[in-house]
């Protein structure tokens, strides 16, 4: 057995299973609260409204998801550019609900923060694939010269 600095720390393991990444437990949770709100009887009326968060909120945990088990970093972005248009889809959707009255005074707020959460997670992952080389640059450095 050798000793000293190589056995003091020792190897970092990644997640394995989808289900112990913090953005989707935090996606599913948040899946749950727009189940929540579907039982109400003004979201049951509006059809296209909660159906459109409905498939929204589901498309973030399924992406997501499917995002992880790809495995390859070049489709792994694909997914959670998915998840990413999806969740923003569905922040829309807390919107037109709290602009509807649909939501209880003070609802909306945590909606919109675990969602904004859960953007951020996103945003992370996917930086973290871009910098490791996931695509190249599409940035056009003649508009950051305001040329």
């Amino acid at each position: 057995m050798r000793v000293g600095k190589e056995t003091a720390n020792p190897p970092r393991v990644g997640v394995i299973r989808f289900e112990d990444m913090r953005v989707w437990q935090a996606a599913k949770e948040q899946c749950d609260r727009v189940g929540e709100l579907l039982r109400r009887p003004e979201f049951r009326r509006d059809l296209e409204l909660s159906d459109q968060m409905n498939r929204a909120s589901i498309s973030v945990v399924f992406n997501t998801t499917e995002g992880f088990l790809r495995r390859r970093d070049k489709e792994t972005m694909q997914f959670l550019r998915y998840a990413m248009a999806s969740n923003g889809e569905l922040k829309a959707g807390y919107y037109v609900a709290d602009g509807r009255a649909y939501l209880m005074p003070g609802e909306a707020a945590p909606l919109m923060a675990l969602n904004e959460s859960i953007a951020r997670m996103l945003c992370r992952w996917y930086a973290t694939l871009m910098n490791k080389g996931g695509r190249p640059g599409t940035k056009d450095p003649g508009r950051t010269n305001n040329r």
